[in-house]
């Protein structure tokens, strides 16, 4: 499979299908528990018979060993897949690595807060999923390249951000959020992002009128939830079904629900009409 960093996020980008198994090199203790287990720098030190590998997974880090393999193999290191490390308590350190392009974390308890990323000079995609004390998004927009960044929930609805309003005036171009909420529901950050192509977010993060606004205001930019219905079908899912988007909003059938959908589609299309040209503030002044 070609390398994205979708791919890099979910593993498939070297998966090996005969083998089920990654193909790159995962540091992790010999029989894991699901958590992820407690990982020893002997495990670690694994990486000194790979002195050209550039791309790891890692699990079962606590403090220690989380700083001993930053300090020890982090410069050799383009991508790090951080799987299942949740005793980690303080990641500063990453912003030692002038070379790393790609990081991807997958839950953590303990970290509330991000690092200075201004000396991450390559570092262009960054996701950060199921981390259940970080609210606050500040220091994201220290990173000088970052295109990619994701922050949500993979396994457990539970992550809420407090707002994106940091992100204005970044770099990125692709923004993914499946967190439960963002509490200031403020999308005028919109407004400052100009490189920005994609915004994916959850059918139900935002209600049908701001969606609509996003459409209306910002047609440049795509994303898997800025339409009314989630669920067209395609040549080759002509038995399709999806959600129509927008809070509170139902999960239909295509087939069967035509005129049900084709409703949903007018009633967006005309807040489309309604919220064209209008600022976000003036649009909800009560958000």
């Amino acid at each position: 499979m070609e390398f994205s960093f979708t791919s890099f996020c979910n593993g498939s980008f070297d998966w090996d299908p005969k083998k089920k198994q990654q193909k790159c090199l995962w540091l992790q203790e010999e029989n894991p528990d699901i958590g992820g287990g407690r990982i020893q720098i002997s495990d670690i030190d694994r990486l000194k018979d790979y002195p050209n590998e550039d791309t790891v997974t890692i699990s079962g880090l606590r403090q220690d060993t989380f700083e001993y393999f930053i300090n020890t193999y982090g410069n050799q290191l383009k991508a790090i897949r951080f799987f299942k490390n949740k005793f980690i308590e303080d990641w500063s350190l990453l912003g030692t690595l002038p070379n790393i392009q790609y990081l991807y974390f997958f839950f953590n308890q303990r970290i509330e807060q991000f690092w200075d990323m201004s000396a991450n000079h390559a570092l262009t995609g960054l996701a950060v999923m199921d981390f259940s004390r970080i609210k606050n998004i500040e220091l994201v927009n220290t990173a000088p390249k970052l295109e990619d960044f994701r922050i949500g929930n993979e396994m457990w609805s539970t992550m809420v951000i407090d707002s994106f309003m940091p992100l204005a005036g970044t770099l990125i171009r692709h923004l993914s959020c499946t967190a439960k909420n963002i509490m200031d529901q403020d999308l005028s950050f919109l407004d400052s992002m100009p490189y920005l192509e994609t915004f994916d977010f959850t059918t139900n993060l935002f209600t049908t009128e701001q969606v609509a606004w996003i459409a209306a205001n910002h047609p440049e930019v795509s994303g898997c939830s800025i339409t009314p219905y989630t669920g067209y079908p395609t040549d080759d899912k002509p038995d399709s079904d999806g959600w129509v988007v927008g809070k509170r909003k139902p999960f239909l059938k295509y087939i069967g629900n035509e005129e049900k959908i084709r409703k949903y589609e007018n009633v967006f299309n005309e807040l489309k009409r309604k919220y064209t040209d209008v600022s976000y503030h003036d649009a909800f002044p009560n958000r």
